[in-house]
């Protein structure tokens, strides 16, 4: 008998059969102080989603903001970019200013909408990221990214150990300002004109 063409396909079967039984990386569990810190950080969170999308509201005539408006969210927004930290009760408290006193009920609807398409795009975004092999685990405000090194501040993992928020230079909740650093702090100067030509 001749066994020679049964033993490649034997071999590939079984090179199939081992790729497809190799584990996937699967994202780390998120520890008891990432869970809390989360928490703890979801008021500013929410705060800093809220004004990244009032301009949109801009875009239509119906659900853009009137000048009293745009003098009560210019009071809030400079104290914000002027402020060295936002504490996550302050966050609150300025949230429910925009949400309660500020905005109408078209407006919010509006926004939530937004929100809601927000929430979406990003888990669309981490589903693609965990179909691909990356991790989709949630980025936490104020902490790097996993094995994040560089030049910005608190971007060290070796020696420093700043992975999870701990050693030297960790942020806490409230102990920065997303309004002051990078595309956020742009994009609110930028409403911030739009509002003053109101």
């Amino acid at each position: 008998m001749n066994y020679g063409p049964l033993l490649p396909l034997s071999l590939l079967t079984g090179l199939a059969s081992a790729q497809q039984n190799t584990p996937r990386a699967t994202p780390p569990q998120m520890t008891t102080e990432m869970r809390t810190r989360m928490a703890q950080m979801q008021p500013i969170t929410d705060l800093a989603e809220t004004v990244r999308l009032l301009p949109e509201l801009e875009k239509n005539k119906a659900t853009a903001v009137t000048r009293t408006q745009a003098k009560s969210l210019l009071s809030i927004l400079t104290a914000l970019q002027k402020a060295a930290a936002v504490q996550p009760n302050d966050a609150k408290k300025y949230l429910a200013q925009i949400e309660d006193k500020i905005l109408t009920s078209k407006q919010l609807t509006a926004l939530d909408s937004l929100l809601l398409k927000a929430e979406e795009q990003r888990a669309a975004s981490r589903a693609q990221a965990q179909r691909s092999g990356q991790t989709g685990q949630p980025r936490i405000p104020g902490m790097p990214l996993p094995g994040m090194t560089g030049q910005g501040q608190n971007r060290t993992r070796q020696g420093g150990q700043n992975q999870a928020g701990q050693g030297p230079g960790a942020r806490q909740p409230g102990q920065f300002n997303p309004f002051k650093q990078g595309r956020t702090a742009e994009a609110l100067t930028a409403y911030m004109k739009v509002l003053q030509k109101k």
